[in-house]
């Protein structure tokens, strides 16, 4: 069950609660149902001992932390936690190939066991009792980065190796593997579908069959075995996970092995201090102190690689089925022996994607969500050529990308709800070779930056400011401005969300032969509520949700549009948790076809029964 409570409450693991909700069924397939929450919650009982001390561990520990950059990513290294780390930091992990590195995986418990094995060795000659301390240590550090399903994954990972090391046998580590795999499957049969386990058994298995034999190379140059393992698990580790981030991601960082390569050797000493320092943080934070002190130039050194990595073109592919038919031509060439089965499995894949290129969108698409990342990008077919646009996304060569793809020369109307970035940063790409008839814009111009750039871009002589009640006709299409007044009116902010920008947002209810489709930018509730009651709403085929799915909606809305399709823009794995849980069950409550262009891609709609996705799957597997 997942639970939805109001922003500001703050709860520890392990708190007994009780509260009113609202139960209701969900379709997620890990989901039983959705609880929210009416009210406040009420604490009934505290946590264990355990909990109370890993918890208390935890935000003490934190507590301690250095600003900036290298003191964020500490906690990220040793605990899972990146609340602490900038939106801009994070975004550049990603770019380079840093973001396994603050997510707690079977190379975090590895090197934990490591270090614990080799200080058991001064206390217990017996190999039997540094194992069991061992294992203890590794069941405490599970409680403390909390026992979510990644983390137990890991744990059992972990364990694999030790059995591995326990019996002086690496090939015994791989039956390990095998009976690990499927216990956990047998378990929760949603691994089976999990990227996280794909990635952690990658990872297991890296450290098994290629670590040793990087670290016998290692060794005959460096004669330091506790560094050579510090080097070899997280590179190999990585070079097993790397086929699968590229799938999952679409774009590959040629900088991303030797950027790892590079940090690898800080990686044991950051998590090795950084775990005792946690430790110490309760009872000797002075020391704890100390050891981060000594912890951050470490951390310093990964966020300078990160920097200067970020800077590198990445290469990016507009589908992943194409990565892997590169990689199977690779290995044709590499191992001839199975050309005749590796050049048939190539040959399958490519026509897959030639045929998925060749019908997307399709010829009789209307309406179009373009896949912008996080942000907005819709387009209504005119024929011809011609569309109108609504918003055109923060990434010029994305939205340059879908409009070329449905062969778009003419944007007979281009309509910018709002200035924020996300909504208005790919202009340049949508206008760039194309003949723009009309723009329509709010009337509030902040941030004046945006509002000047589109002055400077476009002739003003085309610029529009709408207000509601006007209604207008392009082609056979009938226009409805429901937002905003001429007079700007002022709401209050919400937690994190709320502006007067996205209140100023323009909404639209666009008419078309084939559809009605419903737009508003990054309205809130206020203002949906006050639209919701306007003579010019109705129902509509298409719903482009506004603000991209977060908590702050007015749900009754929907019972006056009652879209058949609703289209959430959103950027896979985004920092704002869009869209919102709650959100996304208000829409399945009333039956609501839900399309996300973080699941499904670029989303073409020819009718609420016949929709097309580019898809942002792995050789037909959706990674959930």
């Amino acid at each position: 069950m997942r639970m939805q409570i109001s922003p500001g409450q703050l709860l520890q693991n392990g708190d007994l609660i009780r509260v009113n909700c609202k139960i209701i069924k969900s379709k997620e397939r890990k989901v039983a149902a959705l609880a929210i929450a009416n009210g406040d919650v009420a604490l009934l009982q505290q946590p264990n001992h355990l909990l109370s001390m890993t918890n208390s561990i935890r935000s003490s520990f934190r507590k301690l932390i250095p600003a900036g950059d290298a003191g964020s990513l500490i906690p990220g290294l040793i605990l899972g936690d990146t609340s602490l780390q900038s939106e801009a930091f994070t975004t550049k992990m990603r770019r380079v190939g840093f973001s396994h590195l603050t997510a707690v995986s079977g190379a975090n418990f590895a090197l934990v066991a490591a270090f614990v094995l080799w200080l058991m060795q001064f206390l217990f000659k017996d190999i039997r009792s540094r194992l069991i301390i061992t294992g203890l240590v590794l069941i405490f550090f599970i409680f403390l980065v909390r026992p979510t399903p990644s983390v137990l994954r890991a744990a059992v990972m972990t364990t694999v190796l030790l059995i591995a090391k326990f019996r002086g046998d690496n090939s015994l580590g791989i039956p390990a593997l095998g009976a690990a795999i499927g216990l956990l499957v047998l378990l929760d049969p949603f691994q089976a579908i999990d990227p996280g386990f794909a990635l952690s058994v990658l990872a297991t298995a890296g450290i098994l069959l290629l670590a040793p034999r990087l670290n016998e190379l290692l060794l005959r140059r460096i004669k330091w075995q506790s560094l050579a393992e510090s080097i070899s698990i997280p590179v190999c580790a990585t070079i097993f996970c790397t086929p699968v981030i590229v799938a999952l991601s679409g774009q590959f960082s040629l900088i991303t092995v030797p950027a790892n390569i590079l940090v690898s050797p800080v990686i044991a000493p950051i998590t090795v201090l950084g775990f005792i320092a946690a430790l110490l943080s309760t009872l000797l934070p002075v020391l704890s102190s100390f050891l981060l002190a000594i912890a951050y130039p470490f951390a310093a050194w990964i966020v300078g690689v990160c920097n200067a990595g970020a800077s590198f073109a990445v290469l990016q592919f507009s589908s992943v089925r194409f990565f892997m038919a590169i990689l199977l031509i690779l290995a044709v060439i590499i191992w001839r022996r199975y050309w005749s089965v590796l050049i048939l499995i190539s040959v399958l894949i490519l026509g897959q994607l030639t045929y998925s290129r060749m019908t997307w969108p399709g010829g009789d698409w209307q309406v179009t969500n373009c896949d912008v990342g996080q942000g907005d990008g819709l387009v209504l077919n005119l024929s011809n050529h011609r569309a109108i646009v609504v918003d055109v996304g923060p990434d010029p060569v994305l939205m340059d990308r879908c409009l070329t793809r449905l062969k778009i020369d003419e944007i007979s109307l281009l309509v910018l709800t709002h200035f924020h970035a996300d909504h208005v940063g790919g202009l340049t790409g949508a206008i760039n070779k194309r003949r723009v008839n009309q723009v329509w814009i709010s009337n509030n111009h902040q941030p004046a930056s945006a509002y000047e750039k589109l002055i400077k871009l476009i002739d003003s002589t085309q610029i529009r400011q709408v207000s509601a009640g006007e209604i207008f006709q392009i082609g056979s299409s009938k226009i409805s401005v429901l937002w905003p007044e001429k007079v700007s009116q002022s709401f209050a902010s919400l937690p994190g969300d709320g502006s007067m920008i996205n209140n100023s947002s323009i909404a639209v209810l666009i008419e078309m032969s084939a559809l009605k489709v419903f737009a508003a930018g990054d309205l809130e509730p206020p203002v949906q509520e006050i639209i919701s009651t306007s003579k010019l709403m109705q129902q509509v085929d298409v719903y482009k949700v506004c603000h991209h799915g977060s908590m702050y909606q007015f749900f009754p809305m929907l019972d006056r549009l009652k879209p058949s399709v609703a289209l959430i823009s959103v950027g896979k794995e985004n920092s704002y948790g869009h869209p919102a849980s709650q959100t996304i069950g208000e829409f399945m409550r009333r039956g609501i076809k839900i399309m996300r262009t973080d699941k499904s891609g670029g989303i073409a709609v020819a009718s609420p029964n016949k929709i097309r996705v580019t898809g942002k799957d792995w050789w037909q597997i959706r990674w959930g």
